[in-house]
């Protein structure tokens, strides 16, 4: 559980705070900027059982933190994007958030200090 918060803002828009190796992150193209973010199928079943992201507030959340070797990211979702989708293994759906936080892969491996797998 020290892995996730979620914080809720006057306005019920949420802020969620996930570590970097509980997601699977799209590139656009090899040293593309950030599209997407899929929390992985352990994660999402976690998090789907404590009811912290459900099919029907995935879309009240708006910034996605992420985290790693004590360093965080802030990222803006578009919150009406975020979307529940199949997982390849397993049968709890996993949420994807479509980042709005313009951010190209060098960047992000510059402020978490290491080379991500390509």
């Amino acid at each position: 559980m020290e892995a996730v918060v979620v914080e809720r803002e006057a306005k019920g828009m949420k802020e969620i705070a996930i570590q970097e190796k509980d997601l699977t992150l799209q590139w656009r193209g090899n040293t593309g900027k950030l599209v997407k973010v899929r929390l992985k199928n352990t994660r999402a079943m976690e998090m789907w059982y404590n009811k912290q992201i459900t099919e029907e507030n995935i879309q009240e959340i708006t910034t996605l933190n992420i985290i790693k070797n004590g360093k965080s990211l802030a990222l803006e979702v578009y919150p009406e994007k975020s979307i529940y989708v199949k997982p390849n293994l397993g049968r709890i759906n996993v949420p994807v958030f479509f980042i709005k936080t313009p951010i190209n892969r060098g960047v992000f491996e510059e402020i978490f200090g290491e080379t991500l797998k390509a």
